[in-house]
């Protein structure tokens, strides 16, 4: 059986400092549960679904249910989840930006970003875009549905859905100082769709 903590691993530093060890063990044997609970019912998840739900949406929603349901009030598990997502995130985008200082390759991101959206966001996925027709300097898409979204709603946990979109804010937000990561919503934060507007200074 899949461990959730191997997404959650290292949030357990954070709950020991704020709750105790002992009611961090109680949070995280209730938080693998609660992940065994969401894989069986979602077993038919198909792989590229899994991408998603497996690795980030239901361990996410697992620990939040795990920290309610051990007294910690709503606002303060999703506090701690999002700031937990900033965490996680910080490093990427800095590795990301160490790779971009290679000579010219800020200029391939429009086009690669569109691949890599076809290929890991598509229906398939769970997901909906819709592609505006733009360069190769480029990329314009609204998603229209997201699994993040949607299932954080189902599961009765759309707070933490904000924590999911800032991260991407973290990892490609100041990607090239030649790029421009121009996304102004998302479905996560009220938004009817998720403007994404990735393009390369004129």
């Amino acid at each position: 059986m899949k461990k959730t903590c191997d997404y959650l691993a290292d949030i357990v530093p954070s709950i020991e400092e704020l709750y105790g060890k002992e009611k961090c063990t109680e949070i995280m044997n209730d938080a693998q549960l609660r992940y065994n609970e969401l894989l069986e019912e979602n077993k038919d998840d198909s792989k590229k679904v899994r991408m998603h739900t497996y690795d980030r949406i239901y361990p996410a929603v697992a620990m939040f249910d795990a920290l309610t349901n051990n007294g910690v009030e709503r606002e303060e598990a999703a506090d701690l989840l999002v700031e937990y997502y900033h965490q996680r995130s910080e490093p990427v985008g800095e590795m990301i930006r160490k790779i971009m200082k290679v000579p010219g390759l800020y200029k391939i991101i429009p086009s690669l970003f569109t691949k890599l959206t076809n290929v890991m966001f598509g229906e398939d996925s769970g997901f909906k875009a819709r592609y505006y027709p733009t360069g190769k300097n480029q990329m314009k898409v609204d998603m229209v549905k997201c699994p993040y979204t949607d299932l954080c709603k189902k599961y009765g946990c759309p707070e933490i859905v904000r924590g999911f979109c800032e991260a991407d804010d973290i990892c490609y937000g100041h990607m090239h100082e030649k790029l421009i990561w121009g996304r102004t919503k998302t479905l996560g934060k009220g938004g009817d769709c998720c403007d994404f507007d990735i393009r390369i200074k004129e």
